[in-house]
């Protein structure tokens, strides 16, 4: 090559980079076009999920007597291990870290038999409302789990792995100005979904009212034996007015079903999937897949440059 030749270089100006993505106008199409068309397939092998949703509002305990007594026999209801602040506000914080909690999840999931449609479903048919097994995680003919799985997992899952699988599943968002909860739970079947979702209210409310309701008989039980053991007639008044809200508390827990959480808005089984969102999967995809064949024609023109400039 004679070396007098001017050697060519790429314009790598704005318009000199336009000009180029309108040579290779073609790589450009091509892998857009294939990245959008392999998330369209992958997309329509994935199963429908459904989302159900309840709206709940925190119950307030009337409190009101409790907090007078506070202001004044405070420090000794303190040394008695009774507590008369306002509670109902620490309930709903306690009910939204318990629905959360591996204890109170997986107590969930024995309780409703769950083992199998968390771990064992792999989609729902929409036709006959059936649930679809995969039959090589668990086979339906001879009721038995066979999955493959690497130790110190055992091919029958454990209470840990459904936990696991269930919380992401189930989303809790609070509120910032009403304090309302919205506790949502995505699945295959819409029913279950509405379901579950129903279920783990009540359940909550009921965790919380036994507890309530155990801790208020306690403290009478306490409070009537530092009753009977005073000497002083002042003390005697003192315990027995807080034996009496106690016994409040108590009855409270025992005729409240809606301890914890009201129900505003029931949840209903969804019409209407909320994954996978195809559409949007599929623009995505057509996006990167550009940018993968911009970042092509870029190697590919400065590999030309750098070539050039060797000769």
């Amino acid at each position: 090559m004679n070396s007098n030749q001017p050697i060519v270089h790429e314009d790598l100006s704005l318009y000199g980079l336009f000009s180029i993505f309108i040579k290779n106008w073609l790589i450009l199409t091509v892998s857009g076009f294939s990245f959008a068309v392999a998330a369209l397939i992958w997309s329509l092998y994935q199963p429908n999920i459904y989302k159900a949703e309840t709206l709940l509002m925190p119950v307030e305990n009337d409190k009101s007597s409790l907090s007078g007594l506070a202001g004044n026999i405070g420090g000794l209801a303190s040394l008695a291990g009774v507590n008369l602040s306002d509670s109902g506000n620490n309930n709903s914080k306690l009910a939204i870290e318990l629905l959360k909690s591996r204890k109170f999840l997986t107590h969930f999931i024995e309780k409703n038999d769950l083992l199998i449609p968390l771990m064992a479903v792999k989609s729902w048919d929409i036709t006959s409302n059936k649930l679809l097994i995969d039959q090589a995680v668990y086979n339906s003919d001879k009721q038995q789990w066979v999955r493959k799985a690497k130790a110190p997992r055992n091919a029958k899952p454990s209470l840990i792995e459904a936990y696991e699988k269930l919380i992401t599943m189930l989303e809790v968002d609070i509120e910032p100005k009403t304090k309302f909860v919205r506790i949502s739970l995505e699945y295959f079947s819409p029913d279950l979904a509405a379901q579950w979702t129903q279920s783990l209210v009540a359940m909550l409310n009921e965790e919380v009212r036994m507890m309530d309701k155990k801790e208020a008989e306690e403290s009478i039980v306490y409070l009537k034996q530092l009753a009977s053991e005073a000497n002083v007639a002042g003390l005697r008044n003192v315990f027995s007015s807080l034996m009496e809200e106690q016994i409040k508390s108590q009855m409270l827990a025992e005729i409240r079903k809606d301890y914890v959480f009201k129900v505003v808005d029931p949840a209903i089984a969804p019409e209407l999937k909320s994954k996978p969102r195809r559409a949007i999967i599929v623009v995505v995809a057509g996006f990167l897949g550009g940018i993968i064949g911009i970042i092509i024609v870029l190697f590919r023109t400065g590999r030309k440059s750098y070539i050039s400039s060797k000769v």
